[in-house]
């Protein structure tokens, strides 16, 4: 079956009797479930090795797969934030992109800021190949596409996935590959529902934001990667209007260098660190390390790229209380440094300001009005000023790009019906207490909400980021997708629940 065909029906849907198997039932059979770059990067490894007669089921409802939120975008100017010479899926291969663009289209450096379509369209290929090689070694690769409401558990331990078209497979193994979940709306007392006309609470909305008149003046809220996403996308479709972002902090991510090249060697974190005591110590620690890696003709970039290494330790030495402090004062400023813009976005982000078609401020919005025609009135208390001082401005549309969120069990970002929801309820997932994901052990298995490990249900993906911290970026994400699909073949090796 090729990777590119969508399965007519959920993966040949068995019974939900103990009785005993036979044929395909008797095979090892893993389910992957999320299709987006951790899924995709976990499928291809467990490609290559599952025994044959073994069977991949990959559930994905998106009819374009292995591109996920990030990759999915059809904007020629939604651009990578890293180099194309280290975005290869595979850690083994970290050339395997540029390779691909190569291939594909000729003069392309490592050191390039290239389109994110492009990565989808090399992950997509790359499953397809994947795939491929795992047919001829006699592994059945079944691809789904439909979302998983919920996951039950037979009575020999192994797991019952039920699909929303109302098939349900079996697996001995899942991995749960979810990806980023939807922002968080804003809550304004007063204000109209997000939703409403004019108010965008998605910014991947795309009726709702062609709707928007080319001369409107829009507001952005919030000033980080994806509200720069949200201006370049107006920007090529033609957007004359004003557009002003509003962030608490207004920060903007820093830039690339151009020609980035990789860290200069001669500075090592865990020297710089080993002996750091604490968020404040860990924190003056790095100052001091970044003046002298200026002093000795570094960049703050080379600091940045050599605390990365090490970061998911110093997240794990902090205590709660730390963490607290460092997610409410410290993150704007380590967001705006280590997840930073490609040269080229950034050179005509600064030229939109200096025109004056952008504005960048720094405040919290405090109220949201409707008016007769249909636009908005807004106003903003500025950073800073005194109570009751306030900002207002009419704009025909705002759209929500505070970014995604990771509050499981929120709402407005696991509704009833979805399988995290459905996990949460029968106690299967634990969720971390800072709201930044999801738990789990050592081998990547989620802890139910008694904090025991499941055998069998394993996470990959951002959500991550409740314990590693560095845990949202694709050099991150394809070691956990091979630690992953080494313990998912560890556990079909020693004896799967059946």
């Amino acid at each position: 079956m090729s990777a590119s065909t969508p399965a007519p029906s959920p993966a040949e849907p068995v019974r939900t009797t103990e009785s005993a198997r036979s044929g395909d039932e008797q095979s090892p059979c893993v389910a992957v479930i999320g299709l987006g770059f951790s899924g995709a990067a976990t499928a291809m490894q467990l490609m290559r090795q599952l025994p044959r007669g073994a069977r991949l089921l990959l559930i994905e409802p998106a009819a374009r797969r292995a591109r996920g939120l990030a990759f999915g975008t059809r904007c020629a100017s939604h651009w990578l934030n890293v180099p194309a010479g280290r975005l290869g899926w595979d850690a083994e291969n970290e050339a395997g992109f540029i390779d691909w663009l190569r291939g594909q289209y000729g003069a392309y450096s490592a050191s390039d800021f290239v389109p994110r379509m492009l990565l989808g369209d090399y992950l997509a290929k790359a499953l397809a190949a994947a795939e491929q090689v795992a047919s001829a070694r006699g592994v059945q690769v079944q691809m789904v596409t439909d979302s998983v409401r919920s996951i039950g558990r037979t009575s020999r331990g192994g797991s019952l996935l039920q699909l929303a078209g109302g098939g349900v497979c079996r697996a001995d193994v899942v991995v749960l590959a979810t990806g980023h979940l939807a922002p968080e709306s804003p809550r304004i007392d007063g204000a109209p529902a997000w939703g409403s006309p004019g108010l965008i609470d998605q910014p991947w909305d795309d009726a709702a934001l062609a709707a928007l008149p080319e001369d409107g003046e829009v507001l952005l809220l919030g000033s980080g990667l994806s509200a720069i996403d949200m201006l370049t996308w107006l920007q090529d479709r033609g957007h004359v209007g004003r557009v002003t972002m509003l962030s608490r902090r207004g920060l903007l991510p820093q830039p690339h260098r151009s020609l980035e090249a990789r860290p200069r060697p001669g500075l090592v974190p865990s020297q710089a660190l080993a002996d750091a005591r604490g968020l404040v110590g860990m924190l003056r620690a790095v100052r001091g390390w970044a003046a002298d890696a200026q002093a000795e003709g570094h960049d703050w970039r080379d600091v940045m790229a050599n605390l990365r290494g090490c970061t998911p330790r110093l997240w794990q030495r902090l205590t709660a209380r730390e963490r607290r402090q460092f997610l409410r004062h410290l993150q704007p400023w380590w967001d705006t440094h280590r997840h930073r813009l490609a040269p080229g976005i950034h050179t005509r982000m600064q030229a939109a300001l200096r025109a004056g078609q952008v504005e960048l401020h720094a405040g919290r919005l405090q109220a949201i009005t409707t008016c007769a025609d249909g636009s908005l009135d807004l106003a903003w208390r500025p950073r800073g000023a005194a109570a009751g001082v306030l900002e207002h401005r009419h704009v025909a549309a705002i759209v929500n790009c505070t970014g995604p969120s990771a509050r499981v069990g929120h709402a407005a970002q696991t509704p009833p019906g979805s399988l995290l929801a459905s996990l949460r309820a029968q106690g299967r997932l634990s969720v971390d207490e800072m709201g930044l994901g999801l738990r789990v052990d050592d081998q990547h298995r989620l802890l139910d909400a008694g904090g025991r490990p499941q055998p069998g249900l394993h996470y990959v993906g951002p959500m991550l980021k409740a314990q590693f911290w560095e845990a949202v970026a694709i050099p991150e994400l394809r070691k956990h997708a091979r630690l992953v699909a080494e313990q998912v073949l560890r556990t079909l090796r020693v004896g799967a629940p059946a």
